[in-house]
């Protein structure tokens, strides 16, 4: 007995071991992995971070900042095609991700994909439409590209919509200096120069636009412009040697000797102690002698109005100055006559004259107004109101908006009703995005002139601009009315529907926006993206039968457009119509063999219908549905998974054998096919080749399910089994304790099991022995048998115990038990009848259990209670059992059973079982038994019940 105890106590010391150990075993989690991933990159250690990121991500493939951060350790490390497919895993996955954006447009801005860094950039702007840091991204992406124009359009956006951001303000300038550098570099001057005019807009005191500005005149031989810019400065720095110089440089470029040796003097006179203004003198007097000759009228004419100032010499002298080319010899001669005679009308008239040939309207027309002012009259004042339309005109082109205005507004205020001011006017308003003005401006222009249909288009084009689409729907439908042959004003008209319509749509007002739509195709019934959009609202609103119907009108006009045809397949698809859509894809797909798109749609379709088969238990025709797709992508996991799947339910593990391995070909060591295959060798109850599959799938991923699996088919594989089962019994009405050891051996064949087991007990009259056989047996999947035969020497244990039930079990998991129990204790024979019933409730299992036993001339009741609660993949259980009654079954009161039997017992046990690696059992289970003696005595019995199995 000593020596069983001690068996007992180092068989529960070394289960408590294994325990402890499986309970303390701790695994670092994703998250845990993904945490010392990024303290490891603050440190610079990556490639430790890389390699606790993949770990984190084998155990956890879609874990997304995972994904994100492996990406920016492999941009961080120049493993820029690595970096790309982590970070394109984020965006497929999580297309609102921001960081992934970025860290995609920094990739590809390190390899000189620019095209891939702004297709990026849209992305990013098309769900982040108010980022500064994108915009500017953009910016900088077109600089880099040498995209000018698009990226002064983007640049002139961005100033407009933040004018006060000083980080947008520096963006602008920056992108205006890099555009005229550029053009500088490539030879093209004027636009050199309007790129640093546009710069000095922003920041009039740039010193690199300034330089580049004169430099670009200089180089494109703008002396005049650069003489402006020169003279300019020198208003503010009069005293400045470096700007006298350059003034002195470009005048003797100009050949205006006369007034270049007036510089020179200048410079003398102001730095007298400079040596090389000095040198300058005689050299710039030579080049001017050359330059003019003595006996040329011009030279003598010279010298008469310098003794002199006649006005007939100034007179020659601006026309000889003309004759030869010299336009501004010429202007400087009339200056120097406006010198001392500031309003001479004849001088006025000469320079405005020269001013407007030249283009310079703004400068033309400041002469003019005072030529007006001297003398009205109608003639002067349409060439005002011109001069002012030009220099409007001019200062617009430049961008310079408010001189624009004030030049502008002048002339109509000279001539309110001239539509061609008005309309200039409006363009103004227009440019500084003033749109309420420019309304205002051309309504007026409309008043003049009411059958001016141009104006009409332009207000109408100006209040779908502004949103007020029905207006400038109506306005564009009244000049349809009035032009029912002209085919471009129901064009414009559709458009404006059509662009009120997107506005909508882009806003989710869906129903005004079908409204739209619909008066759209009225005035164009085949516009083409009036069709597309209506189908594709009335699919986005659940309305899948217009959208048919609007599919099927589009393709009246376009029978044999592609998209068309791969739309209304769209259309049938939600509408679950899988046999239709892929009627028309495969035709798409036969007539385009090499469109990747159209057998994709197929395949997807293909795939739904077999979806929709398994669904109503149509297995073949799902059969025949996933073949096809397997038939176009052979590879195709999904396909090869379902087909795998439906033969595993109809029993066809062959067929499902050749499916997994029709995966492992294509995906060698692939661990879901390789699963499936080894889940189909267990329905086929071919354990070992299953097991042998496991071993691999583990080496492979080491994980709890993976090794949990193979252990529970290794123990299919075993079929013995060896047990050992300790019971103790006391009382506290007598001192007697009651033990039964009990040593089993069991068996497991394709059927069930047989055991045989020895029980030993003993007690104060003696000890007993016991034998017992015991038998489960299968008859089908649903009927199974139990049966049990017990032979002692009836010292301790009945002399003969027998018991049979069978058990079926019904499609909605009930079971259902009949049988009966034999007990021979000496004289006495009991028989029992049992009946129970059995149903899981989730992780719950619930049996009650009836026993009706006659004993002689006796009969009595018993019954029996149990629920479990199961845990961990059900390998582990908690249980709760209460009785009222002796039963036949209750191994602790059979040694006692003649003198309990008929008393009315009730008892309450619990217990708890787990088996490890599906191969060690163990157990604790203890009851507490109450029984009734009298009327007023009871009497308590408790046991403590031990179990321990172990398969080999």
């Amino acid at each position: 007995m000593t020596a069983l105890k001690s068996l007992m106590s180092m068989m529960l010391l070394c289960t408590t071991l294994q325990l402890s150990a499986q309970f303390f075993q701790h695994k670092s989690t994703p998250e845990e992995l993904y945490k010392q991933a990024v303290q490891e990159a603050r440190q610079q250690h990556y490639n430790k971070a890389i390699e606790l990121s993949q770990q984190a991500l084998a155990r956890q493939p879609d874990f997304v900042d995972q994904q994100l951060l492996l990406g920016k350790l492999y941009l961080q490390t120049k493993q820029y095609d690595n970096a790309r497919k982590y970070v394109q895993q984020v965006m497929a996955k999580s297309p609102r991700y921001r960081d992934a954006y970025s860290y995609a447009i920094n990739i590809e801005l390190s390899t000189g994909h620019y095209d891939e860094a702004l297709k990026y950039t849209e992305q990013a702007l098309n769900y982040f439409p108010g980022s500064k840091d994108l915009m500017l991204k953009k910016l900088s992406i077109l600089d880099a590209q040498h995209k000018v124009m698009q990226a002064d359009n983007y640049a002139g956006l961005m100033f407009t919509k933040y004018p006060t951001d000083m980080v947008i303000r520096k963006a602008y300038i920056e992108h205006h200096l890099v555009s005229g550098r550029y053009y500088k570099q490539t030879g093209n001057t004027n636009m050199a120069r309007k790129s640093f005019d546009k710069a000095l807009e922003a920041d009039p005191l740039n010193d690199e636009a300034k330089e580049g500005g004169l430099a670009a005149d200089l180089k494109g031989s703008r002396y005049t412009s650069a003489l402006e810019q020169v003279n300019s400065e020198l208003s503010v720095n009069p005293g400045s040697y470096n700007l006298l110089m350059r003034k002195l440089g470009i005048l003797q470029d100009m050949h205006a000797y006369t007034e270049a040796l007036s510089v020179l003097q200048e410079i003398i006179r102001k730095y007298p102690g400079d040596s090389k203004a000095r040198s300058m003198e005689s050299t710039l007097r030579m080049e001017a002698a050359q330059y003019y000759t003595n006996a040329d009228p011009y030279s003598l004419y010279q010298s008469v109005y310098e003794r002199s100032h006649s006005r007939d010499a100034l007179e020659k002298l601006i026309g000889y100055s003309m004759a030869r080319g010299s336009r501004q010899e010429a202007m400087d001669w009339i200056n120097q006559g406006l010198r001392s005679s500031p309003n001479d009308h004849r001088l006025l008239t000469l320079k405005t004259d020269m001013l407007e040939e030249d283009k310079k309207y703004s400068a033309a027309a400041e002469l003019a107004t005072k030529l007006y002012q001297q003398s009205p009259n109608p003639q002067l004042k349409e060439r005002l109101t011109g001069l002012q339309l030009n220099s409007g005109r001019d200062f617009l082109a430049d961008q310079q908006y408010e001189q624009a205005l004030t030049a502008l507004e002048a002339a109509r205020k000279l001539s309110p009703n001239n539509t061609a001011v008005l309309d200039m006017l409006a363009n103004t308003y227009l440019s500084q995005k003033d749109s309420s003005a420019a309304l205002d401006i051309l309504s007026q222009a409309i008043a003049y002139e009411p059958n001016n249909e141009r104006l009409k288009l332009k207000k109408s084009s100006l209040l779908a601009g502004s949103g007020k689409h029905e207006e400038a729907a109506s306005l564009m439908a009244d000049l349809a009315t009035r032009n029912p042959d002209d085919p471009r004003y129901k064009a414009n008209l559709a458009d404006i529907r059509m662009t009120n319509a997107r506005g909508l749509m882009q806003s989710e007002d869906y129903d005004p926006a079908k409204q739209q739509l619909e008066q759209v195709l009225t005035v164009e019934p085949s516009n083409k993206d009036a069709l597309n959009y209506m189908i594709n609202l009335q699919s986005a609103t659940g309305h899948l039968n217009r959208a048919l119907i609007y599919a099927n009108k589009a393709l009246e006009f376009y029978p044999d457009d592609r998209d068309l045809l791969l739309k209304k397949s769209s259309v049938l698809y939600d509408m679950k119509d899988y046999s239709g859509s892929s009627a028309i894809t495969q035709r798409l797909m036969e007539k385009y063999p090499y469109t990747v798109k159209y057998r994709n749609a197929f395949m997807t379709s293909q795939m739904a219908a077999g979806r929709t088969y398994q669904q109503h238990q149509r297995s073949d025709s799902a059969l025949i549905a996933y073949n096809s797709v397997l038939v176009l992508n052979p590879k195709d996991t999904l396909a090869l998974l379902y087909c795998i799947n439906i033969n595993n339910e109809r029993q066809d593990y062959d067929i499902a054998l050749a499916y997994a391995g029709e995966g492992l070909h294509h995906y060698p060591g692939n661990e879901t096919f390789m699963l499936k295959r080894a889940v189909t060798l267990e329905n086929k109850k071919d354990y070992a080749a299953a097991a042998a599959v496991m071993d691999s799938v583990v080496q492979l991923d080491p994980s709890t399910p993976n090794r949990d699996y193979r252990y529970m088919l290794e123990s299919k594989t075993l079929k013995n089994q060896f047990a050992l089962y300790y019971l103790n019994s006391s009382y506290d009405f007598s001192d007697n304790k009651y033990n039964i050891a009990t040593v089993e051996y069991r068996h497991y064949f394709r059927r069930g099991s047989y055991a045989l087991r020895a029980n030993y007990a003993g007690r104060q009259t003696g000890n007993g022995i016991q034998g017992e056989a015991e038998l489960y047996y299968t008859h089908n999947p649903s009927l199974y048998s139990y049966g049990l035969l017990a032979f002692s020497d009836y010292v301790v244990f009945p002399k003969v115990r027998a018991a049979y039930s069978i058990f079926k079990t019904f499609h909605n998991q009930i079971e259902l038990e009949l049988g009966a129990r034999y007990l021979n204790l000496d004289s006495t024979n009991s028989f029992t009848g049992v009946t129970s019933i059995a149903r899981p409730f989730g992780d719950f299992w619930v049996n009650l259990r009836a026993y009706f036993i006659s004993e002689s001339s006796d009969f009595y009741t018993a019954f029996n209670l149990t629920t479990r609660y199961y845990m961990n993949n059900r390998q582990e259980f908690v249980t709760l059992i209460a009785a009222i009654g002796t039963s036949p079954d209750d191994r602790s009161r059979l040694i006692r059973f003649p003198e309990l039997s008929g008393l009315l017992t009730h008892s309450v046990g619990t217990g708890y079982q787990k088996v490890i690696r599906y191969r060690t059992t163990v157990g604790l289970f203890g009851t507490w038994i109450n029984q009734k003696i009298t009327n007023t005595d009871y009497q308590n019995q408790y046991d403590i019940y031990l179990v321990f199995q172990r398969k080999f």
